[in-house]
């Protein structure tokens, strides 16, 4: 049964340093799936501290820019979370339903907006998932930027020849 993370464990989680393998783009580049639209690829990397964390990379082909670059955790026995989720534009709408509980204002996402999902204790608490709470995100654009951006934001490490310019999605 999931335990729920406090908001320090998943700051901590997140800042945890996270060395990547020197090939570790090459498990981003989503590969189809057979009978729909939708790729796929994960990494798995594990944290200084020993936490198991999985980069998942999903991008939809059709519309290209429906996508979700994901950090997990993978606890000891065998639980997972997802600690922070970059999104595309998602045809759907997102809500962020304690919020709405609460009477507080930006509840929602429109649809087509490129957004970030948090974990957060208040979800878990309130028996929502754990990502269930989003923000716009305008410091990304497309699948590249969105995975630059979560490993930035997410404690990973490049090892220098694989450091990127944020963007460009490839090494320098």
């Amino acid at each position: 049964m999931p335990r729920i993370l406090s908001d320090a464990e998943i700051d901590m989680l997140i800042q945890e340093r996270k060395p990547l393998p020197n090939n570790w783009r090459s498990h981003m580049i989503p590969r189809p799936n057979r009978g729909n639209h939708l790729g796929g690829s994960e990494l798995d990397v594990t944290g200084e501290h020993g936490h198991t964390f999985r980069l998942i990379a999903r991008e939809n082909n059709l519309p290209l820019q429906d996508f979700s670059v994901i950090l997990l955790l993978i606890d000891a026995n065998g639980e997972t979370y997802i600690l922070r989720r970059n999104n595309g534009e998602h045809n759907s709408k997102h809500t962020n339903k304690w919020e709405k509980e609460q009477g507080l204002p930006n509840t929602v996402i429109e649809r087509k907006t490129f957004h970030r999902h948090f974990a957060t204790e208040r979800y878990q608490l309130s028996g929502y998932p754990i990502d269930g709470y989003a923000e716009l995100a305008t410091d990304y654009h497309d699948f590249d930027t969105a995975v630059d951006d979560l490993v930035a934001k997410c404690g990973f490490e490049e090892s220098v020849g694989e450091r990127v310019q944020p963007g460009l999605g490839g090494a320098l």
